[in-house]
């Protein structure tokens, strides 16, 4: 591909001017070696004219993401994506659409590796579920997922290997078929949960500050890996947090079955900052909201919302809620003042 191509499309993605069923191609492209050096070429042309810099937790994420995926020991290729320093600013943009997708990608293809078997050559299957939709799945094994808005989920298509490996990016409700000798592993960002047979349900966006894994029946093993390392058992009607910016785990005692009434329609929020909620109407409603996070920063709010509310009633009672709060619409765009 020619220098002028790859500029247009990495000038789009910078932009956000992808949609979310491109992103995970153009990250598959963009990590490959082919043309690698036109690439940074460009990148360093895009960097002279990019007035946004790298911070502390940008540099942290890249240690990170160095660290999960680097592969170190005898017959293992080392992976990384160590950036040259001038990158940086340029990587602080790229950082959160990449880690959400291609980092556990790559996990996946190496877990053969790291147990000194070689990888096999199987399809990643892919289901990415735009705002305002939702999916049901039905996996090889026969467990079944649905998947809520803004998810995406990868697995291999023949679930080959000795445990059922998947990849979540969003929020999904499992219902494991039961297989004592394969283990069905669901990993995340920040989590993986491990299940022989039950159900549960696990969210985990890259937009919002925390994770959460609820078990209405069966049991699950909770895996975190962050700025804490912490594993977990939890029961029913448990549901253990993970957030990744403070680096603190919690368990609560839930509703479960309330938990993953979202696949009904319904939007309910225990103890939920104005920041998840704002998040949660974008996507099942497919439309972006502006706000003052200092003003809506704190606070937090307990409600349900039935199915057949739409976004303009679901606004109106979170205006409520909030004192002074107003809104308007233009289209598809929010704003709350």
């Amino acid at each position: 591909m020619d220098k002028h191509h790859i500029r247009i499309l990495i000038t789009r993605f910078f932009e956000n001017d992808f949609p979310k069923e491109s992103v995970l191609k153009f990250q598959q492209w963009f990590t490959r070696e082919e043309d690698s050096a036109v690439k940074t070429e460009v990148l360093n042309e895009l960097w002279e004219g990019e007035e946004a810099e790298a911070n502390a937790c940008t540099l942290r994420a890249l240690d990170e993401i160095n660290r999960r995926i680097g592969k170190v020991g005898k017959n293992k290729k080392t992976v990384t994506l160590a950036l040259p320093r001038r990158l940086l600013r340029i990587a602080s943009i790229l950082l959160l659409p990449v880690i959400g997708g291609l980092l556990t990608y790559w996990m996946m293809h190496t877990e053969s590796d790291s147990m000194g078997q070689s990888t096999p050559k199987t399809e990643i299957v892919e289901h990415i579920v735009p705002d305002g939709e939702m999916k049901q799945v039905l996996l090889p094994d026969s467990s079944e997922v649905w998947l809520n808005a803004g998810s995406m989920l990868l697995y291999s298509d023949d679930f080959s290997g000795p445990s059922r490996s998947l990849f979540l990016s969003g929020e999904a409700t499992f219902q494991v078929k039961k297989d004592p000798e394969r283990p069905f592993i669901v990993k995340t960002q920040y989590m993986q949960v491990e299940a022989l047979g039950t159900t549960f349900n696990v969210k985990s966006y890259v937009d919002v500050g925390t994770m959460a894994v609820t078990l209405e029946e069966g049991s699950v093993r909770v895996d975190v890996i962050g700025k804490v390392n912490a594993s977990e058992v939890i029961s029913p009607n448990e549901q253990l947090i993970y957030d990744h910016r403070q680096g603190k785990t919690s368990r609560l005692e839930v509703d479960a079955q309330l938990v993953s009434r979202w696949r009904e329609g319904y939007l309910v929020f225990e103890e939920a900052s104005f920041e998840e909620i704002i998040h949660t109407i974008e996507r099942r409603f497919n439309v972006t909201v502006y706000y003052d996070v200092r003003k809506y920063g704190g606070g937090r709010f307990s409600v349900k919302y039935t199915p057949y509310e739409n976004v303009q009633q679901v606004l109106t009672v979170l205006e409520t809620l909030n004192p002074g709060l107003k809104w308007t619409a233009n289209n598809n765009t929010i704003y709350i003042r």
